[in-house]
């Protein structure tokens, strides 16, 4: 009698041991999927099916009534430096329109504590989806711009600028 217990308690400790190994078997593990983890949005700019360049978490902030700064990352996955080009536009007509140099297999980002600024003078409403044209090498994807204002912490600047 005590041959089937111990027999069906190790069935029992086995199938428990399956049931909770298991559990992501059927799930895609996300870090293997590229997704938007944040904020803005990303372009992704592929040549003979490869990526070659990008912008990643690009978002508008309205900082003060009128005014709105770009945040962004431009990206370079070739071995040669390259122009980025950003155009963001909406209604009104194109809101700005600025070059980065991205040197090869690198990132730079964008915004008012970076080297690279981009403001926007024209009056900007917080919630407002707009245009951004990314071009290089001659090639363009046109992407949702998100706007937001500084109501997140993390796009309130500590030298006051942004603040509510």
């Amino acid at each position: 009698m005590r041959r089937p217990r111990r027999l069906a308690l190790a069935v029992a400790s086995l199938g428990l041991a399956l049931a909770a190994t298991g559990c992501s078997y059927m799930n895609p593990v996300q870090t293997h999927d590229f997704y938007q983890a944040a904020d803005g949005t990303n372009a992704t700019l592929e040549r003979d099916g490869k990526e070659f360049a990008g912008v990643r978490n690009a978002i508008l902030v309205e900082e003060s009534e009128g005014s709105s700064v770009l945040y962004a990352t431009a990206v370079n996955t070739t071995t040669e430096p390259l122009q980025v080009r950003l155009e963001g536009s909406g209604e009104s007509g194109v809101l700005f329109s600025t070059s980065v140099t991205v040197p090869a297999q690198s990132t730079v980002k964008i915004g008012p504590d970076e080297a690279q600024t981009v403001s926007v003078s024209q009056d900007i409403s917080t919630g407002d989806i707009l245009t951004l044209a990314v071009t290089a090498d001659g090639i363009t994807e046109e992407i949702s711009l998100p706007t937001t204002g500084v109501s997140l912490e993390h796009y309130q600047r500590s030298d006051g600028g942004g603040d509510a």
